[in-house]
């Protein structure tokens, strides 16, 4: 412990002997360790902390999929309620199989309704969760009964701002979606279900489905999870759903409905935690492995500046060893002050990540699954303990390498001004640079193509010109408007007024949102289509309710045809409008004007009097689909009971929020307007995920370019002191600035050279890993690897040339003096 003590009082003496040294160091250390402490907090609270459910490792997904659609196929698709009645009634798996279906709703709060996110649930699903509420109690399997009273757990947060915390919230009654409501219970603070969704649910209530009429086999809108059984594995439920969809597709051969079957309705069932961050997980590892190389490339350029600090102090070393200091007394010494260094950049380094986690949680950049439970905890606290021991004993054991293999007793015989530099240490320290140089370039080239992909999804055509637009979510309760003519009323009442509002140019309402929007996949019968081996199926993407106004109020662009106009009221013929990619889908070269389509299968059939641009509907990255757009009022197009509203402003569109609530307000003051937010936003929320990964890679690339640059400039630096009357000498002898220039350079390029081979050899390995993260750009995209390594080596000989210049300046009459 003695010896402890002083090693320690020693480190300590010595790091404020040479503040320049500690500064750096610890710098580079806070840097390194925060940022890998903050991503790791994210990976921990994403990927490895189990969900907050009772044993969630007993909980699965389970889908039904239609792998005979074109394109791929319908993979984890939605189930049907009479579907789920079948698999919950047949198959022996499971302890419960319960279901959910996610859909906004207005909530009558204390003082005015409030629109929220709402999780209409199976009866049983809030108990197999397992998760105790904070007041009340759970929605229970006798609350699911169709001629029971409706019932609801509400959210922590919900309770707080809706009903002002109210200690006496527990049986109160309500108004959820128009209908009478009762509260029966509170969640605990932090309460998620289904946990990942962007919206996170604030309200969960009964759907009671009637197993008498439960509706169409193939109205598909219900997600499940199924609870194993204790003893049975994920692989043995799965294989009975197999089973039991062979079962089916025999049973049913001949039936019209649609059954499971092996064939082209299959079923299929995944670990509940990994469905919730399963989109999540290649961004995080990507961004765990960078920031794992800036903590590298830190420790590398701490070593060399140890590597340097050793040849000041060989003296000093000499000395202790010829008192009795063996080669374990030395590396002890060194790893204390390492694992010193380490630690002050560990504190450090922790109020960093704290400080990025909080903007990550309160941005929630990128559409984190789970972000609300980011969080430094004790196993990222034990992992910044371990990094910052194998950091510091790493980077601490760096200056024994010129102990090894120097003779010490020469360092007692050399004077201060005469000793040159071991050759064996400063060949190392270059390949510790040169490594540092090889690890930032493979960061700077995976930056360089997320970047190029988020250009490249910048470039991409919306089909909406977002300027200026405003828009905003209303949805009308079906106890208040039961009847498709009440729904068509009060839309039609809305456009008119919200058309005359003063400083609008255009005013549309629309059912869909785009460009991210779930798909409705219906069937729609094509007027004198011929199914054709592997091509499309009577299937559309998306449906498309829009107000006359809609396409010029988003600036969606008409290519064939015209638009709705007055002629397209309700009693005029049916009418419809297609999009290019369905144009091309059902009709190839064919023009599509003047054919009929019967949208749902059923009901009159419509004309297709125009064709407009692709309007991204599934998300910027992906193609577009089919989609059709039918006009208010019509037959095709009514009873329509959520909508956007969208104004394009003639200036300012800050104001016009309030406007449009006044409006509702005058027709019906129960119905809340929510989600305002401009069109700019809606599309900037659509590419959140990757600009939040370029925005966080191409930090870190900065830092390890940073790090990277001072190590070679400190290298460079430190060969040109340790050479100074070498050169001196060289310039007495006749050498010009520009030979040592050029001298001086030729050793920054090697170091750079070789850096940069070595950096292009991982990356082009590496940069395969993170091909699903880039969009329009090859792992391999030659661009990228000739533009980026050339930036790098400018940078790098930009930092040896000041060195460089320095040794050019040095006086000829000082370095004979000392010689």
């Amino acid at each position: 412990m003695n010896t402890l003590t002083m090693d320690l009082r020693h480190a300590i003496r010595m790091l404020i002997k040479n503040p320049g040294f500690t500064l750096a160091a610890v710098l580079c250390l806070t840097l390194g360790i925060g940022a890998t402490t903050g991503i790791f907090s994210v990976v921990n609270a994403v990927l490895l902390r189990p969900l907050g459910y009772h044993q969630p490792e007993q909980l699965v997904r389970v889908y039904t999929e239609f792998p005979t659609f074109p394109n791929g196929g319908l993979r984890r698709f939605w189930t049907s309620a009479p579907e789920f009645l079948d698999l919950r009634r047949d198959t022996k798996s499971w302890q419960s199989l319960d279901a959910w279906t996610i859909s906004g709703a207005n909530i009558a709060g204390v003082s005015q309704p409030v629109r929220v996110t709402a999780s209409f649930v199976s009866g049983g699903l809030m108990q197999s969760l397992g998760v105790s509420p904070k007041m009340g109690r759970l929605v229970a399997p006798a609350d699911d009964d169709p001629a029971a009273p409706v019932t609801a757990d509400i959210s922590y947060g919900l309770w707080q701002t809706a009903f002002g915390g109210d200690p006496q919230i527990v049986g109160k009654e309500t108004y959820l979606s128009g209908q009478k409501c009762t509260i029966v219970g509170v969640m605990p603070r932090g309460f998620e279900f289904p946990p990942g969704e962007v919206d996170s649910s604030q309200v969960w209530s009964p759907m009671q489905i009637d197993p008498a009429k439960p509706g169409s086999r193939g109205s598909h809108y219900l997600y499940l999870l199924g609870r194993l059984k204790p003893g049975v594995t994920a692989a043995q439920a799965q294989a009975e759903l197999e089973a039991y969809e062979l079962s089916m597709g025999e049973l049913h051969k001949s039936a019209n409905e649609h059954f499971f079957n092996p064939k082209n309705h299959t079923l299929v069932s995944f670990p509940f935690q990994a469905e919730v961050v399963g989109n999540a997980r290649p961004a995080l590892l990507m961004l765990l492995a960078a920031v794992c190389f800036v903590l590298l490339i830190a420790c590398v350029n701490v070593a060399n500046l140890h590597l340097a600090r050793a040849e000041a102090r060989r003296r000093e070393i000499a000395i202790r060893s010829a008192l009795g200091a063996g080669i374990g007394r030395l590396a002890r010494q060194f790893v204390t002050e390492g694992l010193l260094l380490s630690a002050c950049g560990a504190m450090l380094g922790l109020v960093l990540a704290f400080g990025g986690l909080r903007v990550i949680q309160l941005t929630n950049a990128g559409s984190l699954p789970r972000a609300g439970e980011i969080g430094i905890d004790l196993r990222v606290l034990l992992f910044t303990v371990l990094a910052t021991v194998l950091t510091g004993v790493l980077f601490g054991l760096a200056p024994m390498f010129s102990v090894v293999v120097k003779n010490l007793q020469d360092s007692l015989k050399d004077t201060a001004g005469s000793t040159t530099s071991n050759a064996g240490a400063q060949s190392f320290r270059r390949i510790l640079v040169a490594g540092e140089l090889a690890m930032a370039l493979v960061l700077l080239i995976g930056c360089g193509l997320m970047i190029r992909g988020f250009w490249k999804l910048q470039q991409v055509s919306t089909g909406v010109n977002a300027e200026n637009v405003v828009t905003m979510r209303i949805s009308l309760p079906d106890s208040t408007y039961p009847k498709p003519e009440q729904l068509d009323q009060f839309w039609k009442r809305l456009n008119d007024k919200i058309g005359q509002i003063p400083g609008v140019q255009s005013a549309a309402i629309a059912y869909g949102l785009p460009p991210l929007r779930p798909p409705n996949m219906n069937d729609t019968h094509i007027e004198g289509f011929v199914r054709r081996q592997g091509g499309p199926i009577e299937n559309v993407d998306y449906y498309n309710t829009v107000t006359t106004d809609f396409f010029k109020t988003l600036g969606v662009r008409l290519m064939d045809g015209r638009l709705f106009d007055q002629r397209d009221l309700p009693g005029s013929p049916d009418v419809v409008i297609v999009n290019q990619t369905m144009a091309r889908t059902f009709w190839g070269n064919e023009n599509p004007i003047g054919h009929r389509i019967q949208p749902g299968m059923s009901g009159p059939l419509c004309t297709i009097i125009g064709v407009v641009e692709d309007v991204k509907n599934a998300g910027l990255d992906k193609p577009t689909g089919t989609e059709i757009f039918l006009p208010f009022g019509q037959k095709q197009g009514e009873g329509v009971t959520s909508a956007s509203v969208f104004l394009r402003a003639q200036d300012d569109s800050s104001s016009l929020a309030n406007a449009v609530r006044s409006e509702v307000r005058s027709i019906d003051p129960s119905v809340p307007v929510a989600k305002v937010q401009t069109m700019e936003q809606v599309l900037a929320t659509a590419q959140s995920r990757p600009r939040f990964l370029t925005l966080l890679l191409t930090l870190f690339s900065t830092v390890a370019l940073t790090i990277a640059t001072v190590g070679i400039y400190g290298v460079i630096s430190f060969s040109v002191a340790r050479r100074a009357k070498e050169f001196g000498l060289r310039i007495a002898l006749g050498a010009q600035h520009k030979d040592v220039i050029g001298l001086v350079m030729k050793q920054g390029a090697l170091l750079t050279l070789l850096g940069v081979v070595a950096g292009i050899c991982a990356a082009f390995a590496l940069t395969r890993l993170m091909a699903s993260l880039l969009f329009g750009v090859q792992p391999t995209d030659p661009l990228t690897f000739v533009s980026v390594p050339l930036l790098l080596a400018a940078v790098a000989l930009s930092a040896s040339f000041i060195p460089a210049q320095r040794a050019s300046k040095v006086s000829p009459m000082e370095a004979l003096r000392h010689e």
